[in-house]
This record gives structure tokens, C-alpha cells and sequence, in this order.
């Protein structure tokens, strides 16, 4: 796999990390379904990257990719902690 591929599917997984943290933290405002629409949305979401990765590097995975979803997960975290600090201070 060459390097541009690599970044490609590095920044993509990061990426959906973000997204895959956000819906996580949509569902578990909403108590009703919780354990039944986690399910779904990890399956779905598993299934999706791993079609996504075949059509972008043939879906090799490597450590570092899922490190780098991680990061996104993490990354989406804590971006929702500074903006509702910053929004709770500007509605001061």
C-alpha cells in the first residue's frame, strides 16, 4: 500500500471515530432502545467502514488505523467538553 493511500485511510479513520463518537453520544441521550440501538449502530458502523476501507485500500487494516479511530472517538469527546465550556461562557 503506498503512503497516499496510508494518509487517505489514516484521516479517514480518525474521521469516522468522530462520527462513530457522536452517535454514540445521540443514542445515549435517548434511555428508550438504548442496549438495542447500540447494537445496530455498531454493526452498521463496523459494516460501513470496513466497505468503505475495501474501496479505499482493499480493506487492509493496520494497528495504526485503529489507533487512529480511537483518536477520533477521543478527539469528538473532548471537542464536546471545550464547546459546551465555551458556550456555558458566553451565556454567562
Amino acid at each position: 500500500m503506498n503512503l497516499k493511500t496510508q494518509i487517505i485511510t489514516f484521516l479517514f479513520s480518525i474521521f469516522f471515530g468522530f462520527i462513530f463518537s457522536l452517535f454514540i453520544s445521540i443514542i445515549y441521550k435517548n434511555k428508550l432502545f438504548n442496549i438495542i440501538l447500540s447494537f445496530v449502530l455498531v454493526i452498521i458502523s463496523s459494516l460501513l467502514y470496513f466497505i468503505i476501507l475495501l474501496n479505499l485500500n482493499n480493506a487492509i487494516i493496520h494497528p495504526y488505523f485503529i489507533l487512529a479511530f480511537i483518536i477520533g472517538f477521543f478527539l469528538e469527546h473532548c471537542l464536546k467538553k471545550i464547546f459546551k465550556k465555551i458556550v456555558f461562557l458566553l451565556k454567562r
